[in-house]
């Protein structure tokens, strides 16, 4: 403990010292120095107002601090917009410290002294009692004559048990070490995070009830609860540098805590580290303890051997001896309390100071980073670079085809459509305002799809139309009847494509059969709002003829679509359908059947075209066996949803099974590929004057208004749907 007090100093340590000149309390005693603070308010009122903290805080983060090389010097750096307040910060800072560092080592000279002064007293005290007792047992017996043997033996019992006590001395300061590390440990784990904050709460909200803290107050509870950790003996025996690491730790938790929750990500990274090092200490003074347990455990096994030996010797020989070594040692330690006691003084006496201002701040009044041209030039050069790289890495990692010709490229073959992107919402809620009673079919949103019949004038039915004409030119010079639809992956919009192309076909005077084939996840019953069985299960099971199974104009208008929006467009007559009937355990293996085979056949010679909805290809095997029944395969793509590798995976299977790839449909384009406004304001021109009327008619007897002009409108870029 002496030693301890003797040469132990927080402030001995550079790292530590750096720390603190950044710490909030001496930039708030700079502040005050300044006049930005009225020095009237307290500490506790700086930190509970947004406005002065935040001040504060602007002025720690202008400032930095460095070691010059491996010297004590400090190097503190300020940088500000204005160099007059630059040059303040930086000079009021270095003073601050200086005063705080001088008064504090003040305080600690004093309290050596006095503590040494008390040691000295006491081991006066001992020196007399020691003296005292020695001379009352020679007056009493006559001066015992010790043989040299046992004389040496007396000696070596008295150094052994000497020892022990010193043993005895540095167990039980590492028991004390051990026992604040331990519930250092149990504070820092064991308390809950919801327990911390209520305690960090309670600190901000009890600041104004505990007086006015000094600016020396502050500080001191600012490094409060680091000396623990910096004892003489725990540095000479565990912890050496961890010592400055853990007290750097613990600066940066209490400055956090000023600010944060103890939820606070950094706060939970800091104490991290500080469990882990302080679980490190732990082994290290576990693994001293057991040490001097051992060698403890030692010097008792010889002291009782060396007591066994000497028991004959008389008993006044064996006082006197250890009386004279007690004398001995009391005037040794007095002695050497003695001159550390002079030591102090003359340390409490000099006030040299420790901490001294080697190069004041100077008024720099040239900026820096001038070259306003050199920084905007380096700037463009590194974001062009930046750009270039970014550019390429989107390139890169980019797997999807964007374009018509990307496609065609890289797949080898047409694109027979494009489809632009529908608003699904905008389609739903014009059929609500034409068709109110709809409002609770649970069929609503898939039968809004159908826009070649419920729309025929909008642009996306007219995308439809285009690829219908495209179909037939190239079905014309070919003996192609039965077409499959498929995909890469799910909700790439192949059903929805089908069934609007089924209707184009049919509305352009084609006997058109609508076969669903996606026995997994069955669709199209619902878009059309007709039963579900019977279907394909049904007739491949061979439960009824394929012509019985057929739903027909007269199926849909008993259907959720009900008689007035069937018989709305022209041309529905000429659409059959068969549904996919009731889900079976095993698709593929139905849809390989020959009664399947024998179907689609017999179909081929009664149907001017057999379209056939299909799963996607890649996840499932069914598209590949219908693709090797069918004349063409009809591939579905959605722009930037499927990456090209898939695509072209896709193609490849088709035509490994012996299918034709007949073409692409691109579905869900946006407007920039499709045209745009442009377009769509062509269409609203075209078909605008020919619907007017009707749409004047609606909306004089529903009182609504609407149509196809206001949904063209609507999607318009940047009319938002107003």
């Amino acid at each position: 403990l002496l030693v301890e007090r003797l040469t132990y100093s927080r402030w001995d340590n550079i790292e530590t010292a750096e720390e603190l000149i950044k710490s909030f309390p001496i930039m708030e005693e700079v502040a005050r120095r300044m006049g930005r603070i009225d020095n009237a308010v307290t500490s506790e009122e700086v930190q509970s107002d947004a406005r002065l903290s935040g001040l504060v805080n602007s002025m720690l983060g202008k400032i930095s601090t460095s070691r010059s090389g491996r010297t004590n010097i400090i190097n503190i750096d300020v940088v500000s917009d204005d160099p007059r307040e630059a040059r303040a910060i930086a000079q009021h800072t270095a003073e601050v410290f200086a005063v705080v560092h001088e008064q504090r080592k003040s305080r600690q000279d004093r309290d050596t002294r006095e503590f040494i002064e008390r040691q000295l007293n006491r081991a006066r005290s001992l020196l007399t009692e020691a003296e005292r007792d020695l001379e009352q047992f020679r007056r009493s017996n006559s001066a015992p004559l010790l043989q040299d043997n046992v004389s040496d033996e007396l000696t070596r019992l008295n150094d052994l048990k000497s020892e022990l006590r010193g043993v005895d001395y540095q167990i039980d300061d590492l028991e004390v070490q051990y026992a604040q590390l331990r519930r250092r440990m149990e504070q820092s784990l064991s308390k809950p995070e919801n327990e911390r904050t209520r305690d960090w709460l309670k600190r901000m909200d009890s600041g104004a009830a505990q007086g006015t803290p000094t600016f020396e107050d502050t500080l001191n509870r600012f490094t409060s609860g680091l000396d623990w950790v910096n004892t003489e003996t725990g540095k000479a025996i565990v912890y050496s540098s961890m010592s400055g690491q853990l007290m750097q730790l613990e600066l940066r938790m209490r400055e956090l805590e000023k600010y944060y929750n103890p939820g606070y990500p950094e706060i939970r990274e800091v104490q991290d580290q500080i469990n882990e090092l302080l679980g490190v200490m732990e082994r290290e003074i576990r693994s001293n303890l057991d040490l001097l347990q051992s060698k403890r455990q030692r010097l008792v096994t010889v002291i009782d051997s060396l007591q066994t030996v000497l028991k004959n010797v008389p008993a006044g020989m064996r006082v006197f001896s250890e009386l004279t070594r007690e004398v001995n040692l009391r005037t040794q330690q007095y002695e050497q309390l003695n001159e550390k006691y002079q030591e102090a003084l003359i340390r409490e006496a000099d006030q040299e100071d420790e901490v001294t201002v080697v190069r004041p701040a100077m008024l720099n009044m040239t900026p820096i980073n001038i070259d306003m041209f050199r920084t905007v030039s380096v700037g463009v050069v590194i974001g062009f670079f930046l750009g270039v790289i970014l550019a390429f890495l989107f390139e890169t990692f980019d797997t999807s085809i964007g374009t018509i010709e990307d496609v065609e490229d890289y797949l080898q073959v047409p694109v027979l459509g494009v489809i632009p992107h529908m608003e699904l919402e905008d389609l739903v809620e014009d059929l609500l305002e034409r068709f109110p009673q709809w409002e609770s079919n649970p069929n609503l949103e898939a039968s809004a799809r159908l826009i070649t019949h419920f729309a025929p004038k909008d642009p996306v039915a007219e995308a439809f139309r285009t690829l219908r004409t495209t179909l037939q030119f190239r079905l014309m010079s070919r003996n192609i009847k039965t077409i499959v639809a498929t995909s890469a992956a799910l909700q790439e919009g192949k059903t929805t494509t089908l069934v609007n192309l089924s209707i184009s076909l049919a509305q352009d005077g084609k006997k058109v059969l609508l076969v669903g084939c996606n026995l997994r996840r069955p669709t199209i019953y619902r878009v059309f709002g007709i039963e579900q069985s019977p279907g394909v299960t049904d007739i491949v099971l061979g439960s009824m003829q394929w012509r019985e199974s057929i739903k027909d104009f007269n199926d849909i208008i008993m259907g959720d679509l009900g008689m007035d929006t069937t018989l709305m467009t022209p041309g529905i007559d000429n659409l059959h359908i068969v549904t996919s009937g009731r889900v079976p355990p095993n698709p593929s293996e139905m849809l390989g059947s020959t009664q399947m085979k024998a179907f689609l056949e017999e179909a081929r010679e009664e149907y001017d075209i057999v379209l056939v909805d299909a799963p996607p290809i890649l996840p499932v095997t069914d598209a590949a066996i219908l693709a090797n029944r069918a004349d063409a395969v009809l591939l579905a793509y959605r722009s930037g949803k499927v990456p090209r590798a898939a695509l072209r995976r896709a193609k490849v299977q088709i035509e490994a099974v012996g299918g034709n790839v007949l073409g692409v449909v691109l579905n869900d384009l946006k407007s920039e590929i499709v045209g745009g406004a442009d377009s769509q304001y062509y269409y609203g021109r075209y078909y605008g004057e020919g619907k007017r009327r009707e749409d004047d008619l609606v909306g004089e007897e529903s009182g609504k208004g609407g149509g196809p002009i206001r949904r063209m409108v609507k999607r318009l870029p940047g009319f938002g749907g107003k």
